[in-house]
């Protein structure tokens, strides 16, 4: 990509507070040629104020400001919002963050993949975090990559990262995703996923300055926070869950009979099925041809649980609901990941 191709490219830079690399990195996102930088104060102090404003200075450099801290995701929404109200002509806008952590040659090689993709497209930089990485960016980044990808079906190899680049046409529907602080950036991914775009890597340098004492980031809070909208997407499972034993137990009251009361329990499928098709997975394949997929993997784990209910219930004595909780928990997790993967499964585009 040539410096003219960059023009239509812009960097939106979220800052909580005022770094020494800020300038530095502006200065040569100008020179390399992008088209705009958009900086957003997310509650910088007071006494680094006329320091930012001298930012503008730089050729081409936009800055918005929050009067007090906000969040990193409604920074990046401010910033998304003023994009696309102010600028126009841009065929995409990337995503960097304000700490050092992301060298201009990385910035421009994302642009680059940018401009080789569709109209809706996304592309992530993404870090090894091999060598000196802090430990808890290494512990963090692995168990969030291995929750999103249970949840999604998607391998993102760094979910945390914060260089990212988004086609124009993307934007106005991520600017309307909830979140105001890092679970943002979660949501932004789960939602692409969601909807099959799936984002390209492109492989990038590990920095971290002064063991990354900079970064806001709460490991225990903004973990909760990202944990919590991957949760969000088996939330109908759950639902579903909580009906077919409801019925369950009722039916097992009445009869005292267990295949009754799995049939009785089971009524809550058609519940489940349309929460998971419109609301967890997003399918794009046709009510006809996931149907029959369902049912058939119903079918099948209503057989399991059945022997495993009445096997330990009859053979050890144990209570009849309270085995049937043990038992569809343990099915839980191969019934999402099968209909994740077998009935909703969408086609992958990038």
């Amino acid at each position: 990509m040539t410096a003219a191709d960059l023009t239509q490219m812009a960097v939106l830079v979220p800052a909580r507070q005022l770094e020494p690399g800020l300038a530095p990195m502006l200065r040569e996102l100008s020179e390399a040629g992008f088209g705009a930088m958009i900086v957003v104060d997310d509650g910088i102090s007071a006494t680094d104020q006329p320091v930012f404003a001298a930012l503008q200075q730089i050729p081409r450099v936009h800055l918005l400001r929050h009067a007090v801290n906000l969040g990193k995701g409604r920074a990046l929404k401010t910033g998304i919002n003023f994009f696309l109200d102010k600028l126009t002509g841009f065929s995409g806008l990337i995503t960097a963050d304000a700490d050092g952590q992301h060298a201009v040659s990385d910035i421009v090689r994302v642009a680059e993949a940018m401009g080789t993709r569709p109209r809706t497209a996304a592309v992530l930089g993404c870090r090894a975090f091999s060598g000196d990485v802090p430990l808890r960016s290494r512990l963090g980044n692995s168990l969030t990559r291995v929750v999103f990808h249970f949840f999604s079906g998607h391998k993102v190899t760094d979910t945390q990262t914060g260089l990212r680049a988004f086609s124009s046409a993307l934007l106005p529907e991520l600017l309307a995703l909830p979140g105001e602080r890092y679970e943002y950036e979660m949501t932004v991914l789960a939602h692409l996923s969601s909807k099959g775009i799936y984002p390209v890597e492109i492989p990038i340098q590990t920095i971290y300055i002064d063991g990354n004492r900079s970064s806001s980031f709460q490991p225990l809070r903004d973990s909760m926070r990202i944990y919590f909208v991957l949760l969000r997407f088996f939330a109908s499972s759950l639902i579903s869950a909580g009906l077919d034993l409801v019925f369950f137990t009722f039916a097992f009251w009445l009869t005292h009979n267990i295949l009754t009361a799995m049939i009785a329990g089971r009524l809550s499928s058609l519940v489940n099925f349309a929460l998971n098709r419109k609301l967890v997975f997003h399918s794009h394949r046709s009510v006809a041809s996931t149907l029959w997929r369902y049912y058939l993997l119903a079918i099948l784990l209503a057989g399991i649980s059945y022997g495993g209910i009445r096997g330990l219930s009859e053979g050890f004595g144990w209570n009849v609901v309270l085995t049937k909780i043990l038992v569809e928990s343990v099915l839980f997790l191969l019934s999402f990941s099968a209909q994740r993967l077998l009935v909703f499964g969408s086609d992958q585009r990038g």
